[in-house]
Protein backbone atom coordinates (compact mmCIF):
# COMPACT_ATOMS: atom_id res chain seq x y z
CA UNK A 1 0.00 0.00 0.00
CA UNK A 2 1.22 3.40 -0.63
CA UNK A 3 2.52 5.81 2.22
CA UNK A 4 3.36 9.41 1.21
CA UNK A 5 5.50 9.47 4.42
CA UNK A 6 7.50 6.54 2.90
CA UNK A 7 10.98 7.22 1.28
CA UNK A 8 10.39 7.11 -2.09
CA UNK A 9 11.98 7.32 -5.50
CA UNK A 10 10.79 8.21 -9.00
CA UNK A 11 12.04 9.06 -12.51
CA UNK A 12 13.03 12.96 -13.41
CA UNK A 13 12.13 13.50 -17.34
CA UNK A 14 11.93 16.29 -19.31
CA UNK A 15 8.02 16.21 -20.40
CA UNK A 16 9.28 17.51 -23.66
CA UNK A 17 10.97 14.64 -24.84
CA UNK A 18 9.87 11.04 -23.97
CA UNK A 19 13.40 9.65 -24.93
CA UNK A 20 15.33 11.59 -21.69
CA UNK A 21 17.36 9.32 -19.61
CA UNK A 22 20.43 11.58 -18.78
CA UNK A 23 21.19 11.37 -15.10
CA UNK A 24 21.01 14.15 -12.40
CA UNK A 25 23.71 16.12 -12.25
CA UNK A 26 23.17 17.96 -8.58
CA UNK A 27 19.98 18.20 -6.53
CA UNK A 28 19.58 21.29 -4.64
CA UNK A 29 17.62 22.63 -1.51
CA UNK A 30 17.12 26.30 -1.59
CA UNK A 31 14.36 27.63 0.46
CA UNK A 32 11.89 25.01 0.70
CA UNK A 33 12.19 24.30 -2.81
CA UNK A 34 13.70 20.59 -3.93
CA UNK A 35 15.58 22.12 -7.53
CA UNK A 36 17.06 18.96 -9.65
CA UNK A 37 19.75 19.64 -12.34
CA UNK A 38 20.14 17.62 -15.37
CA UNK A 39 22.13 18.29 -17.92
CA UNK A 40 19.77 19.66 -20.01
CA UNK A 41 16.77 20.40 -18.13
CA UNK A 42 15.83 21.96 -14.50
CA UNK A 43 12.89 20.52 -12.07
CA UNK A 44 11.49 21.28 -9.01
CA UNK A 45 10.65 18.13 -6.95
CA UNK A 46 6.99 18.37 -6.15
CA UNK A 47 6.28 16.08 -2.65
CA UNK A 48 2.91 14.98 -1.85
CA UNK A 49 2.68 17.12 1.02
CA UNK A 50 3.61 20.18 -1.52
CA UNK A 51 0.88 19.40 -3.35
CA UNK A 52 -1.67 18.57 -0.62
CA UNK A 53 -0.48 20.71 2.49
CA UNK A 54 -4.00 20.27 4.15
CA UNK A 55 -3.43 16.08 3.71
CA UNK A 56 -7.08 16.14 2.11
CA UNK A 57 -6.30 13.09 0.32
CA UNK A 58 -3.27 10.72 1.58
CA UNK A 59 -3.46 8.88 -1.70
CA UNK A 60 -1.75 12.06 -3.58
CA UNK A 61 1.53 10.66 -5.08
CA UNK A 62 4.91 12.76 -5.51
CA UNK A 63 5.31 14.66 -8.73
CA UNK A 64 7.94 17.06 -10.44
CA UNK A 65 7.68 19.82 -12.88
CA UNK A 66 10.08 21.40 -15.34
CA UNK A 67 11.05 25.14 -15.14
CA UNK A 68 13.50 25.53 -17.58
CA UNK A 69 14.82 23.35 -20.80
CA UNK A 70 18.39 24.47 -20.01
CA UNK A 71 20.46 22.57 -17.08
CA UNK A 72 24.11 21.62 -15.77
CA UNK A 73 25.44 22.05 -19.06
CA UNK A 74 24.49 25.43 -19.77
CA UNK A 75 26.98 28.09 -18.84
CA UNK A 76 24.28 30.46 -17.49
CA UNK A 77 23.41 27.61 -14.65
CA UNK A 78 26.72 26.05 -13.82
CA UNK A 79 28.34 29.54 -13.52
CA UNK A 80 25.24 31.17 -11.17
CA UNK A 81 23.75 28.79 -9.37
CA UNK A 82 25.83 25.36 -9.27
CA UNK A 83 29.39 27.14 -9.00
CA UNK A 84 28.42 29.68 -5.98
CA UNK A 85 26.20 27.28 -4.21
CA UNK A 86 29.44 25.59 -2.55
CA UNK A 87 31.15 28.55 -2.65
CA UNK A 88 29.23 30.53 -0.56
CA UNK A 89 28.92 27.26 1.87
CA UNK A 90 32.61 27.67 2.11
CA UNK A 91 33.01 31.01 2.83
CA UNK A 92 29.99 32.36 4.83
CA UNK A 93 29.41 30.45 8.03
CA UNK A 94 26.29 31.98 9.35
CA UNK A 95 23.48 29.68 8.62
CA UNK A 96 20.92 32.60 7.99
CA UNK A 97 22.71 34.48 6.39
CA UNK A 98 24.66 31.80 3.82
CA UNK A 99 20.83 30.76 2.79
CA UNK A 100 19.89 34.33 1.76
CA UNK A 101 22.89 34.88 -0.17
CA UNK A 102 22.28 31.37 -2.14
CA UNK A 103 18.10 32.33 -2.44
CA UNK A 104 19.78 35.63 -4.27
CA UNK A 105 21.64 34.24 -6.14
CA UNK A 106 18.95 31.70 -7.65
CA UNK A 107 16.59 34.44 -8.11
CA UNK A 108 19.29 36.57 -10.00
CA UNK A 109 20.38 32.86 -11.90
CA UNK A 110 16.44 32.50 -13.17
CA UNK A 111 16.35 36.87 -14.30
CA UNK A 112 19.39 35.64 -16.35
CA UNK A 113 17.78 32.83 -17.81
CA UNK A 114 14.80 34.84 -18.52
CA UNK A 115 17.08 36.98 -20.37
CA UNK A 116 18.64 33.95 -22.38
CA UNK A 117 15.04 32.53 -23.08
CA UNK A 118 14.48 35.49 -24.77
CA UNK A 119 17.73 35.55 -26.78
CA UNK A 120 17.23 31.76 -28.00
CA UNK A 121 14.10 32.88 -29.74
CA UNK A 122 15.30 35.40 -31.48
CA UNK A 123 18.50 33.43 -32.28
CA UNK A 124 16.85 30.17 -33.23
CA UNK A 125 14.27 32.10 -35.33
CA UNK A 126 16.52 34.02 -37.17
CA UNK A 127 18.76 31.38 -37.76
CA UNK A 128 15.76 29.67 -39.47
CA UNK A 129 14.65 32.49 -41.22
CA UNK A 130 17.79 33.73 -42.72
CA UNK A 131 17.94 30.98 -45.83
CA UNK A 132 14.35 31.83 -46.43
CA UNK A 133 14.64 35.33 -46.79
CA UNK A 134 17.49 35.14 -49.13
CA UNK A 135 15.59 32.35 -51.40
CA UNK A 136 13.11 34.60 -52.02
CA UNK A 137 15.14 37.63 -52.76
CA UNK A 138 17.11 35.43 -55.10
CA UNK A 139 14.24 34.19 -56.96
CA UNK A 140 12.44 36.93 -57.48
CA UNK A 141 14.90 40.13 -57.69
CA UNK A 142 14.72 39.92 -61.40
CA UNK A 143 10.16 40.26 -61.41
CA UNK A 144 8.87 43.20 -60.50
CA UNK A 145 7.92 42.67 -56.97
CA UNK A 146 9.67 40.84 -54.41
CA UNK A 147 7.07 39.02 -51.98
CA UNK A 148 6.92 40.05 -48.34
CA UNK A 149 9.98 38.49 -45.63
CA UNK A 150 9.12 36.21 -43.42
CA UNK A 151 9.45 38.27 -39.66
CA UNK A 152 10.70 36.58 -36.70
CA UNK A 153 7.73 36.24 -34.38
CA UNK A 154 7.11 38.54 -31.44
CA UNK A 155 10.53 39.99 -32.02
CA UNK A 156 9.31 43.28 -30.13
CA UNK A 157 8.29 41.34 -27.11
CA UNK A 158 11.63 39.27 -26.91
CA UNK A 159 13.81 42.13 -27.19
CA UNK A 160 11.75 44.15 -24.48
CA UNK A 161 11.47 40.84 -22.31
CA UNK A 162 15.47 40.75 -22.57
CA UNK A 163 15.73 44.07 -21.56
CA UNK A 164 13.22 44.35 -18.38
CA UNK A 165 14.84 41.29 -16.62
CA UNK A 166 18.15 42.38 -17.54
CA UNK A 167 17.58 45.52 -15.15
CA UNK A 168 16.48 43.64 -12.99
CA UNK A 169 19.27 40.88 -13.15
CA UNK A 170 21.80 44.45 -12.61
CA UNK A 171 20.37 45.11 -9.47
CA UNK A 172 20.45 41.86 -8.11
CA UNK A 173 24.14 42.22 -8.96
CA UNK A 174 24.08 45.37 -7.15
CA UNK A 175 22.03 44.23 -4.27
CA UNK A 176 25.01 41.76 -3.65
CA UNK A 177 26.45 45.35 -2.64
CA UNK A 178 23.71 45.68 0.45
CA UNK A 179 24.35 41.83 1.56
CA UNK A 180 27.97 42.09 2.02
CA UNK A 181 28.62 45.96 2.28
CA UNK A 182 25.32 46.93 3.62
CA UNK A 183 24.91 49.19 1.00
CA UNK A 184 21.45 51.11 1.29
CA UNK A 185 19.06 49.93 -1.58
CA UNK A 186 15.25 50.20 -1.19
CA UNK A 187 12.83 50.91 -3.99
CA UNK A 188 13.28 54.05 -4.75
CA UNK A 189 16.54 53.93 -5.63
CA UNK A 190 17.51 50.29 -6.25
CA UNK A 191 18.11 51.20 -10.14
CA UNK A 192 20.63 54.75 -9.25
CA UNK A 193 23.81 52.47 -10.52
CA UNK A 194 25.48 56.26 -10.05
CA UNK A 195 24.93 56.52 -6.99
CA UNK A 196 25.61 52.96 -5.83
CA UNK A 197 29.00 53.52 -6.71
CA UNK A 198 29.97 56.97 -5.58
CA UNK A 199 28.40 54.88 -1.97
CA UNK A 200 31.03 52.25 -3.02
CA UNK A 201 33.78 54.55 -3.86
CA UNK A 202 33.48 56.33 -0.22
CA UNK A 203 32.80 53.16 1.69
CA UNK A 204 36.03 51.16 -0.27
CA UNK A 205 38.04 53.55 -2.32
CA UNK A 206 38.75 53.91 -5.60
CA UNK A 207 41.51 51.24 -6.02
CA UNK A 208 39.13 48.74 -4.42
CA UNK A 209 38.35 45.77 -6.92
CA UNK A 210 34.70 46.51 -6.45
CA UNK A 211 34.84 50.05 -7.46
CA UNK A 212 36.94 49.45 -10.59
CA UNK A 213 34.38 46.65 -11.73
CA UNK A 214 31.29 48.60 -10.70
CA UNK A 215 33.54 51.43 -13.09
CA UNK A 216 34.62 49.36 -15.92
CA UNK A 217 30.82 48.21 -16.30
CA UNK A 218 29.43 51.43 -15.85
CA UNK A 219 28.83 52.04 -20.33
CA UNK A 220 26.88 49.12 -20.94
CA UNK A 221 25.03 48.78 -17.53
CA UNK A 222 23.51 52.00 -18.39
CA UNK A 223 22.81 51.11 -21.84
CA UNK A 224 20.89 48.18 -20.69
CA UNK A 225 19.08 50.26 -17.69
CA UNK A 226 18.14 53.07 -20.17
CA UNK A 227 17.22 51.22 -22.72
CA UNK A 228 14.60 49.27 -20.57
CA UNK A 229 13.62 52.33 -19.53
CA UNK A 230 12.76 53.40 -22.86
CA UNK A 231 10.50 50.09 -24.07
CA UNK A 232 8.07 51.26 -21.41
CA UNK A 233 8.56 55.02 -21.31
CA UNK A 234 9.07 56.03 -24.84
CA UNK A 235 9.85 59.73 -25.29
CA UNK A 236 11.59 62.01 -27.19
CA UNK A 237 15.08 61.31 -26.39
CA UNK A 238 13.97 58.36 -24.95
CA UNK A 239 13.70 55.71 -27.79
CA UNK A 240 14.42 52.30 -29.00
CA UNK A 241 13.67 51.03 -32.19
CA UNK A 242 13.43 47.17 -33.61
CA UNK A 243 13.72 45.99 -37.01
CA UNK A 244 12.71 42.79 -38.22
CA UNK A 245 13.68 41.22 -41.43
CA UNK A 246 13.41 43.87 -44.00
CA UNK A 247 14.26 44.54 -47.70
CA UNK A 248 16.85 47.33 -48.70
CA UNK A 249 17.54 49.19 -51.56
CA UNK A 250 19.76 46.82 -54.44
CA UNK A 251 17.28 43.65 -53.41
CA UNK A 252 19.17 43.17 -50.63
CA UNK A 253 17.70 42.29 -46.95
CA UNK A 254 19.05 42.76 -43.46
CA UNK A 255 18.89 40.64 -39.78
CA UNK A 256 16.96 41.68 -37.32
CA UNK A 257 18.51 44.57 -35.33
CA UNK A 258 18.16 48.15 -33.45
CA UNK A 259 19.20 51.60 -32.60
CA UNK A 260 18.23 53.59 -30.16
CA UNK A 261 17.69 57.41 -29.24
CA UNK A 262 18.60 58.21 -25.56
CA UNK A 263 19.89 61.54 -25.47
CA UNK A 264 17.54 62.45 -22.76
CA UNK A 265 20.09 60.09 -20.69
CA UNK A 266 23.01 61.54 -21.75
CA UNK A 267 23.73 58.72 -23.97
CA UNK A 268 23.71 59.91 -27.40
CA UNK A 269 21.71 58.32 -30.23
CA UNK A 270 22.53 55.51 -32.74
CA UNK A 271 21.42 56.22 -36.27
CA UNK A 272 22.22 52.79 -37.71
CA UNK A 273 20.84 49.44 -36.82
CA UNK A 274 23.01 46.88 -35.57
CA UNK A 275 22.93 43.04 -35.60
CA UNK A 276 20.42 42.42 -32.94
CA UNK A 277 22.18 38.83 -32.42
CA UNK A 278 25.05 39.92 -32.07
CA UNK A 279 24.51 42.41 -29.64
CA UNK A 280 21.90 40.98 -27.02
CA UNK A 281 24.86 37.62 -27.14
CA UNK A 282 27.37 40.38 -25.95
CA UNK A 283 25.34 42.32 -23.12
CA UNK A 284 23.65 38.41 -21.73
CA UNK A 285 27.31 37.70 -21.41
CA UNK A 286 28.59 40.78 -20.06
CA UNK A 287 25.79 40.32 -17.40
CA UNK A 288 27.01 36.96 -16.16
CA UNK A 289 30.68 37.98 -16.08
CA UNK A 290 29.62 41.28 -14.30
CA UNK A 291 27.39 39.39 -11.61
CA UNK A 292 29.74 36.16 -11.11
CA UNK A 293 32.99 38.91 -10.72
CA UNK A 294 31.25 40.87 -7.72
CA UNK A 295 30.31 37.71 -6.00
CA UNK A 296 33.92 36.61 -6.18
CA UNK A 297 35.36 39.71 -4.81
CA UNK A 298 32.68 39.71 -2.25
CA UNK A 299 33.52 35.86 -1.14
CA UNK A 300 37.39 36.43 -1.43
CA UNK A 301 36.48 39.23 0.72
CA UNK A 302 34.94 36.67 3.70
CA UNK A 303 37.77 33.85 2.91
CA UNK A 304 40.63 37.16 3.83
CA UNK A 305 41.79 35.62 6.94
CA UNK A 306 41.35 31.70 6.43
CA UNK A 307 42.95 29.21 4.67
CA UNK A 308 40.69 29.02 1.77
CA UNK A 309 40.96 30.87 -1.33
CA UNK A 310 39.14 30.81 -5.15
CA UNK A 311 41.22 29.57 -7.76
CA UNK A 312 39.85 29.57 -11.60
CA UNK A 313 39.81 26.28 -13.09
CA UNK A 314 41.44 26.04 -16.40
CA UNK A 315 39.89 26.38 -19.22
CA UNK A 316 41.15 22.25 -20.16
CA UNK A 317 40.13 21.01 -16.75
CA UNK A 318 36.24 22.34 -17.37
CA UNK A 319 33.57 19.42 -17.32
CA UNK A 320 31.48 20.41 -20.79
CA UNK A 321 28.93 19.13 -18.48
CA UNK A 322 28.68 21.37 -16.10
CA UNK A 323 31.21 23.95 -16.72
CA UNK A 324 31.89 25.50 -13.70
CA UNK A 325 34.79 27.95 -13.70
CA UNK A 326 35.40 28.64 -10.20
CA UNK A 327 35.87 27.05 -6.65
CA UNK A 328 36.97 27.36 -3.68
CA UNK A 329 40.08 25.32 -1.90
CA UNK A 330 42.87 25.20 0.22
CA UNK A 331 45.48 28.26 -0.31
CA UNK A 332 48.40 25.69 -0.94
CA UNK A 333 46.58 23.84 -3.68
CA UNK A 334 46.26 26.17 -5.89
CA UNK A 335 45.76 24.91 -9.86
CA UNK A 336 48.43 24.96 -12.06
Amino acid sequence: MFDRDSAFSMEIRNPGDPEDKSPIAQMLTIGNELLIFKETSIHRGLPADRIDPDRSDLSTRHSSEILYSVGAANSFVARMILQFKNMIALSISQTVRKNEITQHVWEANKLLLECEKAFYHIYTHTMELMPKCDKIVEANKNKSAIPALPKVPDLDTHVSDFLINGKKFLVAAYRLLELFYQMPMNGRNETHFDKHRVWIEAKLGKEHPIYKTLESAEPWVRLIAECSNAVRHKETGLKLEVQNFALNPGNKFSFPGWRYDLTNKGLGRQDDYTDLIVDLDVRIYNMLTFFEEVLLICLQGELKDTALMIFRIPNEKLNPKCPIAYEVNLRSSALP
